[in-house]
């Protein structure tokens, strides 16, 4: 007596396949509809109605699509302009002006982080080194602390 298995042969089935590139396309769809932000060619950012470019000085402009020569708001950090911007479509002024503060407390603290440290190179005196020290140690942990908080912010107003 011979042991003869029946031989199966796997064939995908084509109807699995179209479930997957119709499961693409609506994750696809679901994607862009809850990422809300569009990047453009020249590097700046879409949001609705609002574009945030970079100006000749570096800092983020919030403009208005139609207009596009009005600015609504100027911010040291792209991800404060675009929380800025989203606060601007759904016209939450007070989070707007929350937004503006913490993006200028992670600059000034930015700023003097840096300055301590070149500071702290030029410095020969021990008692003046201790206090660069100590005023680098409390404005980097500021910087990192409205870091954060931006951070927080984008996650929960994007994400």
């Amino acid at each position: 007596m011979k042991n003869t298995k029946p031989k199966t042969k796997f064939k995908p089935k084509p109807k699995a396949q179209l479930d997957l590139k119709r499961l693409a396309e609506s994750l696809d769809i679901e994607f862009k509809k809850t990422l809300s932000l569009i990047p453009l060619p020249d590097g700046s950012i879409a949001y609705k109605e609002y574009v945030v470019k970079q100006n000749a000085t570096g800092n983020w402009c919030i403009y208005k699509k139609t207009t596009g020569a009005d600015v609504h708001g100027t911010f040291n950090l792209k991800t404060c302009a675009l929380i800025a911007a989203k606060a601007l479509y759904f016209t939450h002024l007070d989070k707007y002006n929350e937004i503006r503060q913490l993006d200028s407390k992670y600059w000034s603290n930015y700023t003097s982080t840096s300055v301590y440290k070149y500071n702290m190179q030029s410095t020969k005196d021990y008692e003046r080194y201790l206090i660069l020290l100590n005023k680098l140690e409390d404005s980097t942990w500021k910087a990192s602390h409205y870091k954060d908080e931006i951070s927080r912010m984008f996650r929960w107003s994007f994400v």
